[in-house]
C-alpha cells in the first residue's frame, strides 16, 4: 500500500511540475513574473521553509542554500511535494500547484 502511496505521490509531482491542471498564481501571471515571485515569497514564509533554507533561501543552513540553485523545476517539485528522509518534510498536504509554482518563482528570483 506505501508503495502504491508513493507513485501516485511521483506521479502527482510529475504532473504539477509539467503544468497539467496548474493555472500559475491567483492572478494567472506567468511562473516567473514578479507578482508570481512575491506571492511564493509569502508561501515561503508561511510554509516555514526559512527554518532550513537561511536568509529566504540565500543561505545555507540545516537546508542547502536555494539562491542560484542548478537544480530543475521538475527536481524542486519533487522534493518539496516529497521531502527527503529525515532531511526535509513532504509539503504535498499543504502546498497546492498555484503555490508551487509562486514558490518555484520565488526560488528563481533569488539574489543576494
Amino acid at each position: 500500500m506505501a508503495g502504491i502511496r508513493r507513485l501516485f505521490t511521483v506521479v502527482g509531482a510529475l504532473a504539477l511540475s509539467a503544468g497539467l491542471g496548474v493555472a500559475y498564481g491567483a492572478d494567472n501571471d506567468p511562473p516567473g513574473s514578479a507578482d508570481a515571485a512575491k506571492r511564493g515569497a509569502d508561501v515561503f514564509g508561511s510554509h516555514g521553509c526559512g527554518y532550513c533554507h537561511e536568509n529566504g533561501g540565500r543561505s545555507a543552513g540545516k537546508g542547502p542554500q536555494l539562491m542560484g540553485t542548478s537544480r530543475t523545476d521538475d527536481f524542486i517539485t519533487f522534493r518539496i511535494m516529497n521531502g527527503k528522509e529525515a532531511k526535509m518534510p513532504s509539503f504535498s498536504g499543504s502546498i497546492d500547484g498555484n503555490q508551487l509554482s509562486d514558490l518555484i518563482a520565488y526560488i528563481r528570483s533569488l539574489k543576494e
